[in-house]
């Protein structure tokens, strides 16, 4: 395949109502997002001929949807997956329309994170868990069997050999609790985090306390993709696709193999070389932030502060509006909601059309932005994005 920078595009975004009881079905919500999505690009229904979600057996099928929204397209699938899932759906809708199989694809998020199927708690058994990870039988037998567990063995040997502190952590979630804020469809809009209610919370599983873990919530999300000559046709500004790196992997299938690695360090080269960009030429981003710490791990691999450096980059207010790069300026998973990264998404494309022009949420001068997924240490993606 040839070059594919700024031949596609991201052309719709929306999502449905944000909660910790939905009361109703992901089906039901996923066809509120992909709904409102099709409306924010001015397309008609008819026009989506390929539908696609990830989910973790808590969602609805592709197919279902499509059916609700009076379509039969030309394509559905339905794939097993969290972190990172957005960009490789994306990325797979690129290769299914260059090579002609549809035209305009239609990629959700739907669950009932809090009050259905929980990530974080219920129904997980030994063996479900041991088979989670590829060599879960090290580790989970000995008490590590979350990944809030798993991470902070990264978090803590990553902070021992590069000087960060739970300081910096902290860092991370007040400004991202900050750019709530401004969002009054985040969870914690209302609810500022101060540093000194950040230490006083005590930790849940060194070196996290709940601030530094994502929601959970009820809600689903929805994109929409197709070619930039399409998009030129619609009549709201489409976010460009500069690159795009899918989904990588390090370099072992046990990912502890090397503590010191993570995807995110090869995704990183990958999409820059694509873009034709690097980290200096970023004006937003939106970072992958399922823990705090995996925030920091990232603007160190994507080379947005240097390693030994990051602490410092966060703790100058960096992620902030005014900062040398914002980030998550919706709230991102830690304090807006969390559908496994597409929210982060949504909010890129948000801040890359401009849709904030005039208000305190938009920001200054912003033309390329980042969006990067992280399904662990192991396994990563990111893509650029321009106006």
């Amino acid at each position: 395949m040839e070059n594919i920078k700024n031949k596609y595009a991201i052309v719709g975004v929306g999502e449905s109502e944000r909660s910790k009881k939905s009361g109703t079905t992901p089906l039901h919500l996923a066809l509120d997002a992909a709904r409102a999505a099709i409306a924010d690009a001015g397309l008609e229904t008819k026009e989506i001929d390929g539908f696609m979600s990830y989910s973790e057996n808590d969602s609805c099928t592709a197919h279902q949807l499509s059916t609700y929204l009076g379509v039969r397209p030309k394509y559905v699938k339905d794939i097993m997956g969290g972190g990172s899932s957005t960009e490789m759906l994306i990325a797979d809708a690129i290769g299914l329309i260059e090579t002609g199989q549809v035209n305009t694809v239609l990629i959700y998020r739907s669950m009932n994170g809090r009050s259905g199927v929980r990530m974080g708690g219920g129904g997980w058994d030994v063996n479900m868990l041991q088979n989670a990870m590829d060599g879960g039988s090290f580790l989970i037998p000995y008490g590590a069997g979350s990944p809030g567990q798993w991470f902070g063995l990264f978090a803590t040997r990553h902070m021992h050999e590069t000087g960060l502190t739970k300081e910096h952590l902290g860092h991370v979630c007040v400004s991202f609790y900050g750019h709530a804020q401004r969002n009054p469809k985040a969870f914690f809009y209302g609810k500022p985090l101060t540093m000194e209610a950040y230490h006083d919370t005590p930790d849940l599983s060194f070196p996290f306390n709940k601030h530094d873990f994502c929601l959970e919530s009820d809600e689903a999300n929805a994109i929409i993709v197709t070619s930039a000559k399409r998009a030129e046709q619609l009549p709201k500004q489409p976010a460009y696709i500069m690159g795009i790196a899918a989904r990588q992997c390090v370099s072992h299938a046990h990912y502890w193999n090397n503590v010191d690695e993570v995807a995110s360090d090869y995704v990183a080269k990958d999409v820059y070389k694509k873009a034709g960009v690097t980290a200096k030429d970023l004006d937003v981003a939106s970072i992958y932030d399922c823990y705090s710490w995996v925030v920091l791990r990232q603007l160190e691999a994507y080379e947005i502060a240097k390693r030994g450096e990051v602490g410092d980059f966060v703790a100058d207010g960096h992620l902030k509006m005014g900062g040398k790069l914002p980030s998550n300026t919706a709230g991102g998973m830690l304090s807006e909601g969390y559908t496994h990264g597409m929210n982060n998404v949504i909010e890129i494309v948000r801040q890359i059309r401009h849709d904030y022009e005039g208000s305190d949420r938009q920001v200054k001068d912003c033309e390329v932005g980042l969006c990067t997924g992280w399904a662990g240490p192991d396994i990563a993606g990111a893509m650029i994005l321009r106006n």
